[in-house]
């Protein structure tokens, strides 16, 4: 069997399994990618990509679209709640092998780079994947291919497969993630803020520098069924500074999605058989640094090269893989986990934020790329 005859299916067309099928498409392998829904879902709001998923992504698509789809910064500024300085963070400083800055994006228009570089008549939409009797199936029949890669999410069918002892994590933290174009001084696009509160948090930024669109998430622990919406995160957050009220105020009820925050914990088998995980199936993590598409995409890259380069014996493929990138992930994991304690359930300790921070961008840059 040659490379370009590899059979690979993808299950899901979000982020991830783009991420994937092109990567894959770099090395000779064409996949086939299944999706859910009815067609490519180009939705969501604001994503982050740090400087060593920025690299994958000009890799795949192109350096000039990825300019005019988003915005780039160097500094993370962390404040008080009432924007008194805490630390401020440049990247390229911090880590002197970084070549790249950080990304920000509304996902839509990320989504919609990687969907053009990859080509929507390319995806199997209204696929319906699920496990019955140790059987990966998809619309009801086995899903034959020779490696069967699960970038379906968090809630993950293809995880039932590979790990079905792997639990869902909820921290009973909920949150509202909005857009909204807002203009003020006090936010420069410039900068990636982090306003941390008492057991709470709202991180802002533009993505847009022409109209100063906003991207805003805030997040704080609720009691067990209590959601948040705009009314309550004004009264909740009423002691954040005027103009991020205002700014959340002013974004559109249309334009905010709230959801509960929920992640995995580190586990250690990622494959089964020819099946194998991605993305947020294996090593989903709270939002806190923004790092899930970043981490998702380099993931890619690395499985996407280690079946190219193991093509005849898929699990040396991904062995290698899980060499490669399972540590790295799980250690990311880890510090994000822990600087959610300290935002959202323990008292927010400034040195030891710090201190994780600094962490972060250690283990970050140990990357492949």
């Amino acid at each position: 069997m040659g490379k370009k005859d590899l059979k690979v299916a993808v299950v899901g067309a979000g982020l991830n399994g783009l991420a994937l099928a092109l990567s894959l498409r770099m090395f000779g392998i064409e996949a086939t990618v299944y999706e859910q829904a009815d067609k490519p879902r180009a939705d969501g709001t604001g994503i982050i990509m740090w400087p060593e998923g920025m690299q994958i992504l000009a890799a795949l698509t192109d350096a000039e679209k990825i300019k005019q789809a988003g915005n780039s910064v160097d500094i993370v500024t962390t404040l008080t709640a009432t924007s008194d300085m805490i630390n401020q963070l440049s990247i390229q400083a911090a880590d002197a092998t970084v070549n790249a800055p950080i990304g920000l994006f509304h996902r839509r228009e990320l989504y919609q780079l990687l969907l053009d570089a990859y080509g929507e008549d390319n995806i199997q939409t209204g696929q319906h994947c699920n496990v019955d009797n140790s059987v990966i199936m998809m619309n009801g029949e086995p899903l034959i291919a020779d490696v069967i890669v699960g970038a379906d999410g968090l809630f993950s069918q293809v995880r039932q497969f590979v790990a079905p002892e792997v639990n869902i994590r909820q921290p009973g933290v909920y949150c509202c993630r909005g857009t909204v174009d807002f203009d003020t001084p006090e936010i420069s696009d410039d900068e990636c803020y982090v306003f941390a509160g008492m057991q709470s948090r709202i991180v802002t930024y533009t993505y847009d520098r022409d109209n100063h669109s906003k991207y805003w998430f805030a997040a704080c622990p609720v009691a067990e069924g209590e959601t948040l919406d705009k009314n309550s995160i004004l009264d909740k957050f009423a002691h954040y500074s005027p103009f991020l009220l205002k700014m959340i105020k002013n974004t559109p009820e249309s334009q905010i999605l709230p959801s509960p925050l929920a992640d995995v914990a580190p586990f250690s088998q990622w494959s089964r058989d020819n099946a194998v995980l991605l993305g947020d199936s294996c090593c989903a993590v709270l939002p806190t640094m923004g790092i899930g598409f970043s981490l998702g995409i380099e993931n890619a890259y690395i499985l996407a090269q280690s079946l190219a380069a193991n093509f005849n014996h898929i699990p040396n493929a991904l062995q290698r893989y899980q060499q490669r990138a399972q540590q790295r992930s799980h250690d990311l994991q880890n510090i994000t986990h822990r600087l959610s304690q300290l935002t959202y359930t323990e008292a927010f300790n400034p040195t030891e934020v710090q201190a994780l921070y600094q962490q972060f961008i250690t283990v970050n840059s140990c990357s492949a790329f």
